[in-house]
């Protein structure tokens, strides 16, 4: 039977004292489907160059339960004089259709400048949807476009699917870029789209003739689980930094995870699956330069491996009370005919906190208390067999400080892999 954490639940539960919130649900009845949804606002591919950005306000959806949801606002994303963004607001849905599942990712933004004026629009809304039952397959992607002008000619609200608009000289751009694969005898569906999909023909900003940049890119995909119960159901996930607070059986979420990744319950093959993220800034909890999270299972008769993390770069904590020029944490379990593997790991580079060195080799489930503010918790991790999890730094504060309430708790560097059969 398969049953594993969404995204929803991750981020409803994370801030609960102690590892129960990190710890895959109970199992639930035999599902049929396994789902995954992404979406995000912007991404940019300059080979070769800084000029780079991963899946900015990106969301995530893997899992075999309904209803499921996911979700993640950014304010604004800036990247030199290439992408400028305003609100984006990014997320999952998954739910019942038929005797099967549907699952949607959607993401929306307001008020968008490439390449320094060139294409403009007030707002773009894109949707990708894929649905699997009995009755068949669909899958299907929209996208509207409020005043978009390219090169200073306007388009509709909506654009016909894959159409491509060439500026002489600076960019190729396609519009409402879709595609929907189907896998009749695999009972298989997966539907991709991109807004705007530019492709540079000079460079600009600082990237190269051949950078790409992918506007509203949104995924959904669902495959079935199929009848072999000899295989584990597998389970992880990994996310740079979360801050909230628990309210009686409530968690009020201060900050959604940001750079979150699962995993499938039926894993990824083998295949890493990473999100990366230029730069995450939480105002007056916390400024992280670049991120990347990534997961990695395969499950199959008697051997299943899973195994997750997260790496940050230049961690600036509650205005400076704790820095790091790096913080990487993995979480690992494997188990086969004769191996038994649940690991977890944390590495840093010249981690600081209230002005005291942190000595590489600090020891797991380490406890800092500092008078006046709370508890910081230094790779904080649970192992068992067919699980392990990890937090790189933990904050609880004991006073309201730093804009934050008595009782906020704040994650950096996650990572959680688990059997959950």
């Amino acid at each position: 039977m398969r049953r594993l954490v969404s995204v929803a639940s991750v981020t409803a539960l994370i801030a609960t004292v102690g590892f129960a919130a990190l710890q895959p649900a109970n199992a639930a009845g035999p599902q049929k489907y396994v789902y995954q949804g992404s979406s995000g606002g912007s991404q940019i591919t300059a080979l070769g160059t800084t000029i780079s950005s991963g899946l900015t306000a990106s969301s995530n959806l893997a899992d075999s339960v309904i209803p499921a949801k996911a979700g993640i606002s950014v304010a604004k994303v800036d990247v030199a004089n290439l992408v400028n963004l305003g609100a984006i607001t990014s997320g999952q849905e998954a739910t019942a259709s038929g005797d099967g599942v549907k699952i949607t990712s959607g993401v929306k933004i307001a008020g968008i400048s490439l390449l320094g004026g060139v294409i403009k629009a007030d707002a773009i809304e894109s949707t990708s949807f894929a649905s699997a039952s009995s009755a068949g397959l669909d899958g299907g992607t929209s996208t509207t476009f409020v005043r978009l002008t390219i090169a200073g000619k306007a388009y509709p609200l909506n654009v016909p699917a894959n159409t491509k608009i060439t500026v002489p000289g600076i960019v190729e751009v396609v519009i409402n870029e879709t595609r929907v694969d189907k896998s009749i005898p695999g009972k298989t569906v997966r539907t991709m789209g991109t807004a705007l999909h530019l492709t540079l023909l000079k460079g600009q900003g600082g990237a190269p003739t051949g950078a790409e940049i992918k506007l509203n890119p949104t995924q959904a995909t669902i495959v079935p689980i199929g009848s072999d119960a000899d295989a584990s159901a597998v389970g992880g996930f990994a996310y740079a930094t979360f801050a909230g607070i628990q309210a009686g059986e409530q968690v009020k979420v201060l900050a959604q995870p940001t750079g979150i990744v699962m995993i499938p319950s039926n894993g990824t093959n083998g295949q890493e699956h990473e999100v990366t993220i230029a730069a995450a800034n939480i105002p007056g909890v916390a400024e992280i330069g670049a991120i990347t999270t990534r997961v990695n299972a395969k499950t199959i008769p008697a051997y299943s491996d899973v195994s997750t993390g997260s790496r940050l770069a230049k961690i600036k904590l509650l205005g400076g009370l704790i820095t790091a020029d790096a913080v990487d944490v993995t979480s690992h379990v494997r188990k086969a005919a004769n191996d038994n593997i649940s690991e977890a790991q944390l590495n840093f580079v010249h981690l600081t906190v209230a002005g005291k060195k942190i000595p590489i080799d600090v020891k797991p489930n380490t406890q800092i208390y500092i008078l006046g503010i709370g508890q910081v918790y230094i790779n904080q991790q649970l192992t068992k067999p067919g699980y392990s999890a990890i937090v790189g730094l933990r904050v609880t504060l004991s006073t309201k400080k730093f804009g934050l309430p008595i009782g906020a708790d704040i994650h950096v560097g996650v990572a959680s892999s688990y059997l959950a059969s």
